[in-house]
């Protein structure tokens, strides 16, 4: 295909022009690695695998600045980015920040459950769902909750939860209407039937000694 003009436009992009009408934006990197500014033609198969490689230095650069203000799972960042380029280029761009470990989806659910449980106070099964949520792999979120599905774990932040939360539902103990109220809210925190049963009984008997 023969190339009429190439010429320099904004920032650091040329305006490429073809003899058939095409007219496409390359950065100057990329011109440079195809040596458009001393060939008068450019192949099809060329030509296709320059506009790739053009998509994916703009599709990187674009995950670099998103990846300043937040951190992502590698299926979160990559749906950002399939909003705005072919998936070929989004996998190629979320597999290279993924071999340089800026993308780790152990390290991002370990951060994720740990905010979820300490600040959050919820449960594994409410941190199972946020991270499957965010695309995280069944086997790394095994592993990642397995540390919180400890039933004294839980029975320890179900009684933080009460005193925090719930002790207005708690003020008398043959109200089995409000307990059962606060039993069901925990539940729907992510806890197990079994530690809130434990931490109920726990926090009553801790009220009586006290």
């Amino acid at each position: 295909m023969k190339i009429l003009s190439c010429k320099p436009q904004h920032g650091s992009y040329l305006t490429l022009s073809l003899e058939g009408g095409q007219i496409y934006e390359i950065h100057r990197e990329i011109a440079e690695k195809y040596h458009l500014y001393d060939t008068e033609n450019i192949s099809e198969k060329d030509l296709t695998k320059m506009l790739f490689d053009n998509d994916v230095r703009r599709a990187y650069h674009r995950a670099l600045y998103l990846l300043e203000g937040q951190s992502y799972s590698y299926h979160m960042l990559f749906l950002k980015l399939r909003g705005n380029y072919e998936e070929e280029v989004c996998y190629e761009v979320m597999d290279r920040l993924a071999g340089l470990g800026v993308i780790n989806d152990w390290k991002y659910a370990e951060n994720t459950a740990r905010s979820a449980a300490e600040i959050k106070l919820y449960g594994p099964r409410r941190i199972r769902q946020i991270l499957y949520q965010k695309g995280i792999p069944k086997s790394v979120i095994d592993k990642t909750i397995a540390p919180y599905t400890d039933s004294e774990y839980q029975t320890e932040q179900i009684l933080k939860l009460m005193e925090k939360k719930y002790s207005r539902l708690l003020d008398d103990i043959s109200d089995r209407k409000k307990i059962e109220k606060c039993k069901a809210s925990l539940v729907r925190m992510g806890y197990g039937y079994s530690p809130v049963a434990e931490a109920v009984k726990l926090y009553f008997e801790n009220e009586e000694s006290e």
